[in-house]
């Protein structure tokens, strides 16, 4: 071994991790995970900057793929930059996602993620390197980034050794990842001293589950059914750390997810069928931040046919909520599809509600009518509904039918209405019987759009009403 490589792993032997459930000194110390503590933001060779010079991935089991680290690469100069190579020296470590090498050059300024796995391939500790090499007219140093880990293989084994949750609102629980712990030792039992987990995980009772104080039998297996609960909006990674009387103990899965605190209320809006032109009713959504951390508002804004305004302010405190009204204005016939996009500082930085309504060539006027009180069995004065065509193609009528208590005396309307044109239909309220009496005015078209409709009203009265 090495003097450089010991020196690596001393360090890293240095970490330990507070999880819910144990004090911090009960927690045996385990090799630091992610970049070394001189590590940040350093500007090394070919003029880019890299987040961290070196990385650690602990302990991790034979053949088990380790949660992905991430490594940033700035080019803070004043050129774009392409890049000609970015590789590992090491099976043992795998580039799981690479858009440095995207093909378009980094442009003065920009950054990429570039995400590396530990997969150990033997015992003991593994070492490699990133080389990232970058073209241009001369020759420049490349950038290499360290890589280190240990590969342990012990008779207890995980399924999994690292679980990745949706985004989840805060104040609700995601559904259970679980992972299996087995005991592969085909003579010796495993005792199962502790099991802590960090804080917004927590373990679900799951069938043969695993618990402190509990035994492996040989060839055994038990349960660990882990849930994200979180309490406030934000990315949180985490551990379950089991201690057990396997000499590689303890071992640990690694958690992370991202909490969302922001709740839209509805978060789809449709609207019924509005002529081409005109504004349909207004509808709301409420917007509410159910975390703890302030939540800053950038923007809020409508896209498509679709126009809004809202109460939201420039901060959305712990439980403090805004309102956002929503107009929808056809500007053609057919489905019409938008969004209210928020612009904030939630994790997820964008919220996003559906916006849909449908647009018709054709413009009913009133979509409403109240005939007031009739006595029954008798027949109302009509009253007329305008048929308009808004389009610029002529809109051939299918049916024009009425439906309740009310009846079509006349009407103007052919089976086409030509652009800029409209027609008259006569309507009259006939009641059967005393009480409210409702109906509607239906008119259907022949492209199978959702038929345009007025609403109809009338009060009959009994004979002892008269």
């Amino acid at each position: 071994m090495s003097a450089q490589l010991l020196l690596l792993l001393l360090v890293l032997g240095s970490g330990s991790r507070l999880l819910v459930g144990q004090s911090e000194s009960s927690i045996p110390p385990q090799p630091a995970k992610g970049a070394l503590p001189r590590a940040a933001q350093q500007n090394i060779a070919s003029g880019l900057s890299a987040s961290a010079s070196a990385l650690s991935f602990g302990n991790e089991q034979l053949n088990s793929p380790s949660a992905p680290q991430l490594l940033t690469i700035t080019n803070p100069g004043k050129s774009e930059v392409i890049f000609n190579e970015v590789t590992s020296s090491a099976l043992d470590f795998r580039l799981v996602h690479n858009c440095a090498l995207a093909p378009d050059p980094m442009p003065a300024g920009g950054s990429c993620g570039i995400s590396i796995q530990f997969v150990p391939g033997a015992a003991g500790p593994r070492s490699g390197t990133i080389k990232i090499a970058i073209g241009g007219d001369r020759p420049l140093q490349s950038l290499i980034i360290s890589l280190a880990g240990n590969g342990t293989d012990s008779p207890v084994k995980l399924s999994q050794t690292y679980l990745t949750f949706r985004t989840l609102l805060v104040g609700m629980t995601s559904m259970p990842q679980v992972v299996r712990l087995t005991n592969r030792n085909n003579t010796d039992p495993a005792r199962i001293a502790s099991i802590t987990i960090s804080p917004d995980f927590a373990l679900a009772a799951t069938n043969a589950q695993c618990a402190a104080g509990n035994t492996l039998a040989p060839l055994a297996s038990c349960n660990l059914s882990v849930v994200w609960a979180p309490t406030d909006s934000g990315t949180r990674s985490g551990q379950v750390m089991i201690a057990d009387s396997d000499a590689a103990s303890p071992h640990i899965i690694d958690l992370h997810a991202t909490a969302t605190g922001i709740r839209l209320s509805p978060a789809t809006l449709r609207w019924n069928p509005t002529a081409v032109g005109k504004t349909g009713n207004s509808q709301g959504m409420e917007v509410r931040n159910e975390g703890r951390t302030p939540i800053e508002i950038e923007s809020i804004e409508a896209s498509g046919d679709f126009f809004q305004q809202n109460t939201c302010g420039k901060e959305l405190i712990q439980h403090q909520n805004c309102f956002i009204t929503v107009w929808f204005q056809p500007t053609d016939a057919g489905k019409r599809v938008g969004t209210v996009l928020i612009h904030d500082s939630d994790p997820t930085r964008i919220q996003q509600a559906l916006l849909t309504g449908v647009g018709s060539a054709l413009d009913l006027s009133p979509v409403e009518m109240d005939f007031g009180a009739h006595a029954a069995e008798s027949t109302s004065a009509p009253q007329i509904v305008t048929v308009s065509n808004r389009g610029i193609a002529k809109v051939n009528i299918a049916a024009v039918n009425v439906s309740g208590d009310f009846v079509i005396p006349g009407k103007t309307c052919g089976d086409t209405i030509a652009p800029s044109q409209s027609c008259r239909v006569s309507i009259s309220f006939s009641p059967t019987a005393g009480g409210v009496r409702k109906g509607v005015l239906k008119i259907e078209t022949d492209n199978g759009s959702v038929p345009q409709n007025v609403i109809l009203s009338g009060t009959g009265l009994s004979g002892m009403e008269r």
